[in-house]
C-alpha cells in the first residue's frame, strides 16, 4: 500500500518545494480559466507570507518522490456577517493572498485543494493521526484544518466551486446548492466533499470567479472544528 506524506511548506527548502507545487498546479487545475491555476509568483508569495498554510502531499513511487496534491490557506478576520462573504476573487485578492492575509485573523480561508489526475479517487495510508485510509484531497483538507485550528482560528471558510452546475442550468443557484440525490447526499461533488469533511453550506454566490463549469458561481462553506474519523 502506498503511503502518503503530507507536510507544510515549513518542512522543505523552497528550491525543492516550489517545482513540486507548480507541477501539481499545472496538472490539477488544467482549465481555460487563468484564475483556476495559480502562477509560480502566487505560489512563491503564499509560501513567503504564510508557510503554515501551504501543504503538499508526496509519495515515493518508482524510486522517486512524486507530487500528489497541494492545499493553500490563509487567515483573515471575519465577524460572521454573511454579506461580507462576496466572491473568491475579492476575498483572496484574485489569489494574491499577501494582500489579504492577517497573521492573527480569527478565521482560516481554504484557498483551494488540488490533486494530480492519476491519483484522484485513490485511498492512501498516511502520516496523519487519522486511523482510516483516505483520498489525498481528504487528507490535505484534514491536515489544513488541524493546522489552522491549532494556529488559533475560531472557524474556517472556503468558497467552493460547483462544477456540476452547468449540468443543471434550469435550477436557481440556491436550489442547486441544496439539491440532494435519492441517497441524501448533495448532488454537486465539491459541495458533497466539503459536507463529508464536516462543513456546512452557508451561502451560494452567483459570481465567485471565472469558472465555466460552475457558471462562474460558487458556494461558501463553513468549518467549525477539525476533521474526525
Amino acid at each position: 500500500m502506498k503511503r502518503l506524506i503530507i507536510r507544510s511548506a515549513q518542512y522543505f527548502d523552497g528550491r525543492y518545494l516550489i517545482p513540486k507545487l507548480i507541477k501539481v498546479e499545472e496538472d490539477a487545475w488544467k482549465s481555460n480559466s487563468e484564475e483556476l491555476t495559480a502562477s509560480s509568483l502566487k505560489i512563491i508569495k503564499r509560501i513567503e507570507i504564510f508557510p503554515q498554510g501551504v501543504s503538499i502531499a508526496l509519495i515515493e513511487e518508482d524510486l522517486s518522490i512524486e507530487s500528489v496534491g497541494s492545499q493553500y490557506a490563509f487567515r483573515f478576520d471575519w465577524d460572521g456577517d454573511l454579506s461580507k462573504l462576496t466572491s473568491w476573487d475579492e476575498l483572496t485578492s484574485n489569489g494574491y493572498i499577501e494582500n489579504v492575509h492577517f497573521s492573527s485573523g480569527n478565521t482560516g480561508f481554504l484557498v483551494g485543494v488540488g490533486v494530480v489526475h492519476k491519483f484522484r479517487g485513490e485511498k492512501f495510508e498516511h502520516n496523519l493521526s487519522l486511523e482510516k485510509q483516505y483520498k489525498a484531497s481528504e487528507l490535505l483538507i484534514a491536515f489544513t484544518l488541524e493546522t489552522l485550528f491549532n494556529e488559533g482560528v475560531n472557524q474556517v471558510v472556503g468558497n467552493a466551486r460547483i462544477p456540476f452546475y452547468h449540468k443543471m442550468p434550469h435550477m436557481e443557484l440556491n436550489e442547486y446548492c441544496n439539491f440532494r440525490t435519492e441517497d441524501g447526499r448533495l448532488f454537486d461533488p465539491v459541495l458533497r466533499f466539503h459536507e463529508r469533511m464536516g462543513a456546512k453550506v452557508i451561502k451560494p454566490v452567483t459570481f465567485s470567479m471565472d469558472d465555466p463549469e460552475s457558471l462562474n458561481a460558487g458556494a461558501w462553506v463553513l468549518y467549525t472544528r477539525k476533521f474526525k474519523d
